[in-house]
């Protein structure tokens, strides 16, 4: 998986002064960074990838299991050097805290350089929907909420995100973000979705949970949302992305 401890993806709408202003603070700092390397006899040797101090675990899924309902597809969010950054995990319930087999699907910019996410506040860039540096250490994350499915359920949920994945070709900040993502994947599964483009992921995610366990049970298996925010974030570790 690349490297993307260096890099300043996230999602959060922002104001156009907001753009603005983090524009002319990231082109400072391309530039100081431009600078440093023109100086330089030769440029340095990108850093290897870190190890995962947290593997990624089932516990958020725990309360959401149901007889018949094997699979699942879990909605999270982590730190990030800029604003947090939302993603989808989907795949098999396996064994203790552990999934039988995951995917992971989110919406970022392509690349690791500063530039396009500057850019991205301002017009679409090109972007990934696979996954990022930090999605698979659990150190860095804030919130998750998980629905179970049965064999029939999954295969179109399954086949509805391999083909965004495919269509989703840009990332926006203002219009179509990682929360953007995340919500079209939520609603195809048949949940309620709060406005993708007010909140920070962290928030999202929770506002995603409260809204959906306030269902029937007899309609929904998901998580507890006051399981699956976890303990405190605000000492969180913070990924450089």
């Amino acid at each position: 998986m690349r490297d993307h401890r260096n890099s300043w993806k996230g999602c959060r709408t922002l104001g156009l002064a907001g753009a603005l202003a983090l524009a002319a603070g990231l082109t400072y700092a391309t530039a100081q960074a431009q600078t440093a390397g023109a100086a330089g006899t030769k440029p340095a040797t990108k850093p290897a990838q870190a190890k995962i101090k947290e593997p990624v675990t089932s516990i958020g899924c725990r309360t959401a299991r149901a007889a018949g309902k094997p699979y699942f597809v879990e909605f999270r969010s982590r730190t990030a050097a800029s604003y947090g950054h939302t993603f989808v995990f989907h795949g098999v319930l396996g064994g203790g805290n552990r999934f039988a087999s995951f995917k992971v699907a989110g919406l970022h910019p392509k690349g690791d350089d500063p530039a396009t996410y500057m850019q991205g506040h301002m017009v679409p860039v090109p972007a990934e929907t696979g996954v990022s540096y930090g999605d698979l250490d659990e150190q860095y994350l804030t919130a998750r909420f998980c629905m179970t499915l049965t064999e029939a359920e999954y295969r179109r949920a399954l086949a509805y995100i391999q083909k965004l994945q495919r269509e989703t070709k840009t990332w926006h900040a203002p219009t179509y973000n990682c929360n953007s993502f995340a919500a079209d994947i939520a609603k195809h599964i048949g949940l309620d979705t709060p406005n993708p483009n007010l909140y920070l992921p962290e928030t999202f995610i929770k506002r995603l949970a409260e809204d959906n366990t306030k269902k029937s049970p007899a309609g929904v298996f998901a998580s507890n949302p006051f399981a699956a925010f976890g303990p405190d974030n605000k000492d969180k570790t913070k990924p450089k992305r």
